[in-house]
């Protein structure tokens, strides 16, 4: 195969795109938290520290995705678990009836996890 043609995405690739949206999400959220808290009166302290969490999360997740496209192995355990835990968010979403949201988070969370033990599997053979 020529250099120039188009190959396949193998699932490193799969996994740091994934990885890389999410982590553009989670930042959009920190910005939104932002936005918001120019907006609306609250009381400050919680309303920081979810917002410092947003965007400390969005760039672990960029860090992640980089370790993961260079093929790091210490990038796969954090990038799973984070995306275990949105699994786990995910489960809230559905039992409070938003379905508009853990539909999404738990495709992009089986998505992520799969193609991560697929590059791991590969990785070790």
């Amino acid at each position: 195969m020529r250099k120039d043609q188009a190959q396949p995405m193998n699932a490193s690739g799969v996994a740091y795109f994934l990885l890389l949206a999410e982590s553009i999400i989670v930042l959009a959220l920190g910005l939104y938290m932002v936005a918001l808290g120019f907006t609306h009166d609250k009381d400050w302290l919680p309303y920081l520290s979810v917002t410092g969490f947003a965007f400390a999360g969005s760039a672990a997740l960029f860090a992640l995705a980089r370790g993961v496209r260079t093929r790091k192995r210490w990038a796969n355990s954090p990038a799973i678990l984070a995306n275990l835990i949105a699994l786990g968010v995910a489960k809230y979403q559905f039992e409070a009836g938003v379905y508009w949201l853990a539909i999404p988070i738990t495709l992009m969370g089986i998505a992520v996890v799969i193609s991560l033990l697929k590059n791991i599997r590969i990785s070790n053979s």
